[in-house]
């Protein structure tokens, strides 16, 4: 999509104006401002006749604004009225308990993801189970995941949000129904599959219905945020019990309880959002034969989906793995006290919870694009002093800021991609990217698990740095939606010299 704009903006400029002109201009004009804007065209122009694929982010960087403007054109048109008519958190009435209860449902998500890890030393005692065994309680849950992201349009069609809302945590129920037995082992992977399907599940139903609203930024992270809160919460009642002499088990019925509540809850709010509401809301794509498409099979041709897909992946892969293995890795390569360490992992979720919170508003101010890009640079930093630091205390606060620098990333992929993608696409779109993300927390753990069962804790470092580092290639693919476009102005900087060089060859 960006290619062909390039393509024609530069086909624009051929008709009325030679390219040995412009390339004429771009050297000898007086006026600084007139230069920059023949300079652009003709890199554009240069660009566009390269045969060379490794100039992606040339390509982004040297459109001008108006090209860039016209990435959204589609879902601007279709947005353009919903815009002002959306509902708002506070109005209808229904609203303010609707958003209650989703926000509480995710501090149940977040207890979830962040309970595994605090466990994981009682399960492998309990069981006699090696690292790679016991990591199969943390890969279950990517085919939970993955059968969500195929199946959230389709269950939405067929049931509504409502039902779907309540079905997402009945499969948390009955993974907690089977875990808090301590059963077999083999029936507990089969927990944490149902685990892993209502997380994914309630993943699409509830960040849609936030991005639905007004504010959708604001609410966005505090919705977060309250992941983060369960995630804080979870490790230090898990660890609390267990050195109390309690089965690691039975922190599932606390988890089981808060289920049951939710679900309730959720029945009760979102009355009235039928499978009928939502087919009446969404009607599906009539294509020039007359058939109409399925959503999640258009949402998957559109490369966006995809790449921000691979983004969550990655990311649910760095974040889930630090959480889960931070207890671990402080005790068997820190050497610290199993029963202080939880206040490590928790460190690192109230990090997240303070960075969505709190970042969440500096990333809309400054731009989506640009602010993505800088914590990810400063998660590497943060990433080696948690590993680095000879002290515990130094690895608690690289692991905190590490959790600084996450807080906006999962929010702002999931903004970004629903501004992309015309309304139509936002439950296939954002369902399939956020349960197909959640995969990366079950895949990524286990592996960080089966490696350590021969070369020690310490792969946790490397891997995760690694997620980094693809999640930064990958968001430079993500067309800017901000406004001041300081990272294009950056990379541009930067890479001038190699865009002249372009442009002479």
């Amino acid at each position: 999509m960006l290619d062909s704009r390039i393509s024609d903006s530069s086909s624009d400029s051929d008709s009325s104006v030679p390219y040995e002109l412009q390339s004429h201009n771009v050297t000898t004009a007086d006026n600084e401002t007139s230069q920059n804007d023949n300079e652009i065209i003709a890199l554009s122009t240069a660009i566009s006749n390269s045969d060379t694929s490794s100039n992606y982010p040339l390509k982004q960087f040297a459109a001008d604004e108006d090209d860039e403007t016209q990435l959204n054109t589609d879902n601007d048109e279709n947005d353009a009225e919903e815009e002002d008519t959306r509902e708002s958190w506070r109005y209808p009435r229904r609203n303010i308990y609707r958003v209650l209860i989703t926000f509480f449902a995710f501090v149940l998500m977040g207890m979830n993801d962040a309970a595994t890890g605090a466990v994981l030393l009682a399960m492998e005692g309990w069981y006699h189970k090696s690292y790679t065994t016991i990591s199969l309680c943390l890969l279950g849950p990517a085919l939970g995941y993955m059968s969500a992201a195929f199946l959230n349009s389709l269950l939405h069609g067929f049931l509504g949000r409502q039902l779907v809302g309540v079905l997402s945590i009945g499969f948390f129920a009955a993974g907690y129904a089977l875990i808090c037995w301590a059963p077999p082992f083999p029936l507990l992977v089969i927990g944490f599959v149902l685990v892993g399907l209502g997380s994914g599940t309630m993943d699409a139903t509830f960040n849609v219905y936030i991005v639905t609203l007004r504010n959708e930024n604001e609410l966005m992270g505090i919705l977060h945020a309250c992941y983060g809160v369960g995630a804080i919460i979870s490790p230090l009642v898990a660890t609390a019990m267990i050195s109390a002499g309690i089965q690691w088990s039975y922190f599932y019925f606390v988890l089981l309880g808060v289920s049951v509540v939710a679900g309730l809850a959720v029945l009760i709010v979102f009355h009235g959002e039928t499978a009928q509401k939502y087919q009446l809301e969404n009607p599906p794509q009539v294509g020039a034969d007359g058939k109409s498409s399925s959503r999640l099979s258009e949402a998957l041709k559109n490369k966006y989906t995809l790449i921000v897909s691979l983004f969550l992946f990655c990311y649910m892969g760095a974040e889930v793995g630090v959480g889960s293995w931070t207890v671990a890795f402080m005790v068997r390569y820190k050497h610290g006290d199993e029963s202080k360490m939880g206040g490590v992992a928790s460190g690192f979720w109230a990090g997240l919870t303070a960075g969505r919170v709190v970042l969440g508003f500096v990333t809309g101010r400054i731009g989506e694009n640009t602010m993505v890009t800088v914590y990810l640079l400063l998660a590497i930093v943060f990433q080696c002093v948690y590993w680095l630091s000879p002290t515990i205390v130094g690895s608690a606060i690289g692991a905190a800021l590490v959790g600084v620098c996450y807080g906006p990333l999962f929010p702002t992929a999931v903004l970004t991609l629903s501004r992309i993608l015309p309304s139509r696409l936002h439950v296939a779109s954002v369902g399939f990217a956020s349960s197909f993300g959640g995969a990366g927390s079950a895949v990524f753990p286990f592996i960080t698990g089966a490696i350590a069962e021969s070369r020690g804790t310490w792969v946790l470092q490397p891997i995760v740095i690694a997620l980094i580092l693809a999640m930064l290639l990958l968001w430079i693919y993500i067309p800017t939606i901000e406004t001041s476009r300081i990272r294009d102005k950056v990379f541009y900087f930067f890479f001038r010299r190699q865009a002249n060089s372009i442009m002479q060859h």
